[in-house]
C-alpha cells in the first residue's frame, strides 16, 4: 500500500525540514567569509614541516584553491584543487599529499587540519596573511616566426632587470607546458633574469608538427627566440639557456649557431643519444632487476631502433620483441616514441630524428657551463656524464664547467619522502621535494659568473 501525504502534512514536512538546510547554508557561507583570501602554513609530520600556500577563492558558485608548495619548484607544486565545505563546516580539500579535512577558527583565522589516510599522521596547519603586493614583474605573450613555424610563448620581465636572458628548453616529448605560469620563471624573475618560456612547436600555440620534428629543427626554434631577444628594447648584455633533459641536447645542438653566453643542463647528457640510451638500459636493467633473457632482448631491440633498415622484417622482429618484452616485463623502459605503428614509422622514431652528439660543440664552448644531475637517475646517469664533461673542458677551460650531483634525487630531480637516521640515533621525516640544490646551484652559477647582481 502507498503511503500518501496530504497537502497540510506536506506542508508541515517542509517547514520541519527548512531550518536545516539554512543553517546548513549558513554555516558554509559563514565559514566561507573567513576562509576567502591568502594563507600560510606548513604540513607537519613527526618533527618536520613542509611550507603551503592557499589562496581561497570562488569561480560562480563554486570554491576553489590555489595551492603552492614552493619546495616542489621548479618542477611542479602549483595546484587548483576544488574546496567543499559540509553542514558542519569542515573543509576538505586534495593537496599534494592527499585529500585534507580542515577546522576553520574564525576567531584568531587559522586552519587546522589532517590529510587522510596518512600513516604515520600528518597535519595541516595555516594561517590567514594579508594579500600579497602588487607583482615587480610583467609578462608578455610573445611570439617569433620563422622557416613558415610561428612560435608562441611569454616573456617574463622582472622590474629590475640585471641585463641577463634566459630561454627554457622542455625535453622529450609533446607537451605545451604552462609558458604564462612556468615555474622555472617564477624563480629566475626574483633575481632579476628574464625569461621566455615557450610552447614546443606543435603544441600550445606554437605551429608545426612536434611528432615529426628533428633535433635541427627544434634547435633552429631556440636560436630564432635568441635572436628575437636580440631585438628587444631591454638591450639583454647576456643571453644564455636552460635546458631540461633532453632540452640539453637540443640546446647544444642550437649553440652551433647561437653562441650563448652561459648554458645550464638539467639532467641533461653530455654523451651522445646512443650512448644515454645504452647507458639508461644498463642501470634501468638492475633497477628493476631484469633477467639475462629479458636484458638480451631489449638489447638487441633497441639496436634494431638505431639502425635497422625500415623493411617488413625490420618491423615483424620488433614485434615479436615487443610481445617479448610484455612477458619480461621490459617494455616499461621504452618510451612511446621507441615503437613504430608500421615499417614506414621505424625512419620517423625519436632516435633516429634526434640522434646527436653534443662532443665537438661542446669541446669548443668558451662560456661557463653548468650541469646538474641527480644522484639517482638511471636515466642519464651522473657519473658517465660528468666524466664526458670533463673531458671537454680540459685545462685553462675546466672552469668554465660546474656540475653538481644532486642527493638522492631521481631524473625529475625529486627526493622521496622517507625517515632520515642522523647522528645519535636521532631522526626525522624528509618530505618529498624536488632537490633544493637545483634552485640553490642556478643562482649561484648565476652570481658566481656575474649574470645576476646582488644588493
Amino acid at each position: 500500500m502507498k503511503l500518501q501525504l496530504s497537502a497540510i502534512q506536506v506542508f508541515f514536512f517542509l517547514l520541519l525540514m527548512l531550518p536545516g538546510e539554512v543553517m546548513a547554508q549558513t554555516s558554509q557561507q559563514n565559514v566561507w567569509s573567513s576562509l576567502e583570501g591568502h594563507w600560510e602554513g606548513s604540513f607537519i609530520r613527526n618533527n618536520a614541516s613542509q611550507p603551503l600556500k592557499m589562496h581561497f577563492y570562488k569561480k560562480g558558485n563554486d570554491y576553489y584553491s590555489l595551492q603552492v608548495i614552493e619546495e616542489w619548484h621548479p618542477q611542479f607544486g602549483e595546484f587548483e584543487l576544488a574546496v567543499s565545505i559540509d553542514s558542519l563546516g569542515i573543509i576538505s580539500t586534495n593537496t599534494g599529499h592527499g585529500k585534507a579535512f580542515l577546522t576553520l577558527d574564525p576567531n584568531n583565522l587559522e586552519l587546522t587540519g589532517y590529510l587522510d589516510k596518512k600513516v604515520p599522521a600528518m597535519y595541516v596547519h595555516l594561517k590567514k596573511v594579508a594579500p600579497p603586493p602588487q607583482p615587480n614583474y610583467s609578462i608578455e605573450t610573445v611570439s617569433v616566426r620563422h622557416k613558415g613555424v610561428n612560435l608562441s610563448g611569454h616573456l617574463h620581465l622582472p622590474d629590475r632587470l640585471s641585463g641577463t636572458a634566459i630561454i627554457l628548453v622542455g625535453g622529450r616529448g609533446c607537451y605545451a607546458g604552462s609558458t604564462k605560469y612556468d615555474l622555472y620563471a617564477k624563480i629566475l624573475r626574483k633575481y632579476g633574469v628574464a625569461v621566455i618560456a615557450f610552447n614546443k612547436r606543435g603544441t600550445g600555440e606554437s605551429t608545426g608538427d612536434c611528432n615529426t620534428a628533428t633535433i635541427g629543427d627544434l634547435a633552429e626554434d631556440v636560436i630564432a627566440w635568441k635572436k628575437y631577444l636580440e631585438t628587444r628594447p631591454e638591450n639583454f648584455q647576456n643571453i644564455g639557456v636552460l635546458g631540461s633533459s633532453a632540452g640539453g641536447w637540443v640546446m647544444v645542438k642550437a649553440q652551433e649557431k647561437a653562441n650563448f653566453d652561459f648554458m645550464i643542463s638539467i639532467v641533461g647528457p653530455a654523451t651522445s643519444v646512443k650512448e644515454q640510451q645504452f647507458q639508461s638500459l644498463e642501470y634501468g636493467a638492475a633497477f628493476y632487476q631484469l633477467s639475462p633473457e629479458a636484458k638480451a632482448q631489449i638489447i638487441e631491440y633497441t639496436n634494431l631502433v638505431f639502425s635497422a633498415k625500415a623493411n617488413p622484417k625490420t618491423f615483424g622482429r620488433m614485434q615479436e620483441l615487443l610481445l617479448q618484452a610484455e612477458q619480461q616485463d621490459w617494455k616499461k623502459l621504452l618510451d612511446d616514441t621507441d615503437i613504430p605503428a608500421s615499417t614506414d614509422a621505424i625512419d620517423s622514431l625519436w632516435v633516429r630524428r634526434h640522434n646527436y652528439d653534443p662532443e665537438k660543440v661542446l669541446s669548443k664552448f668558451k662560456n661557463p657551463f653548468l650541469a646538474i644531475y641527480g644522484g639517482i637517475d638511471w636515466i642519464v646517469p651522473y657519473k658517465e656524464n660528468i666524466e664526458e664533461l670533463k673531458q671537454f673542458f680540459p685545462g685553462d677551460r675546466a672552469s668554465l664547467l660546474t656540475t653538481v650531483v644532486a642527493h638522492n634525487a631521481e631524473h625529475g630531480t625529486e627526493v622521496a619522502g622517507n625517515y632520515i637516521k642522523l647522528r645519535n640515533n636521532g631522526s626525522y621525516w624528509h618530505f618529498f621535494r624536488i632537490s633544493p640544490q637545483v634552485t640553490i646551484e642556478i643562482i649561484k652559477f648565476l652570481e658566481e659568473h656575474q649574470f645576476i647582481l646582488r644588493d
